[in-house]
């Protein structure tokens, strides 16, 4: 049933995962030069470092949009969610260890090579970080509902002869 309440968090965590592509997760200001870090870029590193991120965010909106359409196996959705859940935690926690420690230090370091005497860089979170929060409400709300489903054609099936 894609009507149900569960069907429209799922697809609203996609939307959010769609919009991680577009806006940036951090900004460096290095030397008056603006650098940002983003789901396609990582400053002053190879592009291709993203694609973990990537993968891992085309995941993510994947297991959600199969997750809609496994309505008549609630268990599975409940494990899926769940599953999701741990590892977008887990992508937020690398998200801000990339933008804080390697991508700072990075930048820190190149920085110092450059003769410049401060060297301390530290990101602005943009709003591609705090879109990376908006998927976790989401798919609790939606794992809510779906064992509240569960929950309810069990007590029917107990009370049916």
């Amino acid at each position: 049933m894609i009507q149900r309440i569960q069907s429209l968090y799922l697809l609203l965590a996609v939307v959010a995962y769609a919009l991680l592509f577009f806006f940036p997760i951090a900004q460096y200001t290095v030397l008056d030069e603006s650098y940002y870090f983003s789901m396609f870029e990582i400053p002053r590193g190879n592009s291709n470092s993203t694609l973990p991120f990537l993968i891992v965010v085309g995941l993510l909106a994947l297991s959600c949009l199969i997750t809609i359409f496994l309505f008549k196996k609630r268990p599975l959705q409940i494990k899926i969610t769940a599953i999701t859940l741990l590892v977008h935690i887990g992508l937020i926690a690398a998200l801000f260890y990339s933008a804080d420690n390697l991508i700072a230090g990075s930048l820190t370091k190149w920085v110092a090579e450059q003769g410049a005497t401060n060297a301390n860089v530290v990101p602005t979170y943009k709003a591609g970080m705090y879109i990376s929060l908006i998927p976790i409400v989401f798919i609790v709300f939606a794992h809510k509902a779906i064992r509240k489903d569960e929950r309810m054609v069990n007590t029917s099936d107990r009370l049916r002869p």
